[in-house]
């Protein structure tokens, strides 16, 4: 028996991390969201450091 995978909805990869994606406008949507937490974080994180000194 041959082995043979389904045609399903194209994948599109995306720039920035290479992760695989149904819908790559939704996971650069995310992907935005994430670096922009983390980000924020970080500068929270920085501020309390540097005033609690």
């Amino acid at each position: 028996m041959e082995n043979t995978a389904e045609s399903g909805p194209a994948s599109s990869e995306c720039p920035d991390c290479h992760a695989l994606t149904a819908n790559l406008e939704a996971h650069k949507h995310w992907h935005s969201r994430l670096v922009h937490d983390i980000a924020t974080a970080v500068d929270k994180d920085i501020d309390r450091r540097t005033h609690t000194s």
